[in-house]
């Protein structure tokens, strides 16, 4: 009995999985783009930042006396 109560549950949790791939397929197909635009403005973002940490960092050692 209790078996039965497990394969009902197991079979639940794969119908919710269907159910929320068929709802948020077209969602997730929908902002791929936006996402892999913001990923790249990220990285561009970061490349900068770190040219200017190098910049600052040349800038301090060779203003710093010894």
């Amino acid at each position: 009995m209790q078996e039965d109560y497990l394969v009902d549950l197991e079979n639940s949790r794969i119908a919710l999985v269907d159910v929320s791939e068929k709802a948020l397929g077209p969602v997730k197909e929908s902002i791929l783009n936006l996402q892999k635009r913001e990923a790249a403005n990220i990285k561009d973002r970061l490349r900068k930042f770190t040219s200017r940490v190098l910049e600052f960092r040349s800038e301090f050692i060779i203003a710093s006396p010894n």
